[in-house]
């Protein structure tokens, strides 16, 4: 008999159907969406909204107060994005590139930190935004790194779905070239993407690491094909890896502090 979904993960699917193209939802719609009655959706989305992550709007729900409360929350103190902030902004002054740091969660990936430099683009995906997740730098950079098990999964998945399988069939025809294309990325430690995300644009991504050597997140730089900077692009990639091994140990030292702050006195 098939497990029952969750309450948390009924809660995921609710805020999950939001989108840009979907700002307001009816509780007609929860209830067709889980399979639940129509009373149920209504205790539902009551709740949500009394906890703020919800608003009621004549007959429908939007996305709630609480919501900004916790993106002003991850901006200001998210540990990550402070171990980050200071040298992603001395790398887009120092090359005049913009510079992202670009999160994965589940098989969501999502610019949270964008840097201009002295020279600003109009990104494709703005900030908060979900990405491709088989095309672009930083996609590429968070699947050479990410965990074979779910990884092809992922990769599998794609391919039954026709809005992405043709990203995913252009890094490998088949699970055994993909994961050989993949493994020359992690190889490398880098990757370099031209026009995959927009067109004139080329994007460097390396990997970062939490402490424990799981990918969290790819350190980006994207410039201009028309108006590169004066150095070349084995420096730039040189610049990334660096920037993102920097983060990575900074975020290592913050683990290894946090540990020792949390160990009882005389240990």
């Amino acid at each position: 008999m098939p497990k029952a979904p969750s309450v948390i993960s009924r809660v995921v699917a609710i805020l999950g159907a939001f989108s840009e193209r979907k700002s307001l939802i009816t509780i007609e719609e929860i209830s067709a969406m889980l399979d639940i009655s129509t009373a149920s959706a209504y205790r539902y989305m009551s709740d949500l909204t009394q906890a703020g992550l919800l608003s009621r709007t004549s007959g429908s729900y939007r996305l709630g107060p609480k919501i900004i409360e916790l993106e002003y929350l991850f901006q200001s103190y998210d540990p990550i994005l402070q171990a980050g902030r200071d040298l992603m902004e001395g790398l887009a002054g120092f090359t005049g590139c913009n510079v992202l740091l670009c999160n994965v969660y589940d098989q969501a990936l999502v610019n949270v930190m964008h840097v201009t430099g002295k020279h600003p683009i109009d990104v494709a995906y703005k900030k908060g935004q979900r990405m491709p997740i088989f095309r672009g730098a930083q996609a590429h950079i968070l699947l050479a790194y990410m965990d074979i098990r779910k990884l092809k999964r992922l990769y599998e998945s794609a391919l039954k779905d026709p809005a992405i399988a043709p990203d995913a069939l252009a890094i490998g025809e088949d699970w055994r070239a993909f994961l050989k294309q993949i493994r020359q990325i992690r190889s490398r430690g880098y990757y370099v993407s031209e026009d995959q995300l927009q067109p004139g644009v080329t994007g460097i991504a390396a990997p970062v690491f939490g402490e424990k050597q799981e990918i969290l997140s790819s350190l980006v730089l994207i410039l201009r094909n028309d108006n590169p900077p004066s150095m070349s692009q084995s420096t730039l990639i040189e610049l990334v890896a660096q920037g993102a091994k920097q983060i990575s140990k900074r975020i290592e030292e913050l683990s290894a502090g946090v540990a020792c702050a949390a160990e009882p006195e005389g240990s």
